[in-house]
């Protein structure tokens, strides 16, 4: 066992670094940025003026489950999927 320590220790001691370090810079801030995002989500309300990923702005008029509805300009409404809004820009609840 020692044989098998001695030889070939440095190379796993290697790859379970590298393997902290993926987990630290790849992993871990990805999983963080998710849910950020969700919790984004989960707390969209009517009035809120927000971004979609395409880059329309709009103010939230309806919020369902899957999708939300954007009054973009007077009497235009665009319904998106909620995972298409990319930014809040503020929280004006104009119920």
């Amino acid at each position: 066992m020692q044989e098998i320590f001695a030889k070939y220790g440095s190379t796993i001691g290697f790859v379970v670094l590298w393997i902290g370090v993926f987990y630290f810079l790849l992993i871990r801030p990805n999983k963080k940025r998710q849910k950020e995002q969700q919790n984004l989500l989960n707390s969209l309300k009517e009035g809120t003026e927000v971004i979609t990923i395409g880059g329309i702005k709009g103010t939230i008029a309806f919020v369902g489950e899957d999708y939300v509805e954007l009054r973009v300009d007077k009497g235009v409404k665009l319904t998106f999927r909620k995972s298409a809004i990319a930014n809040v820009i503020s929280n004006n609840n104009q119920q």
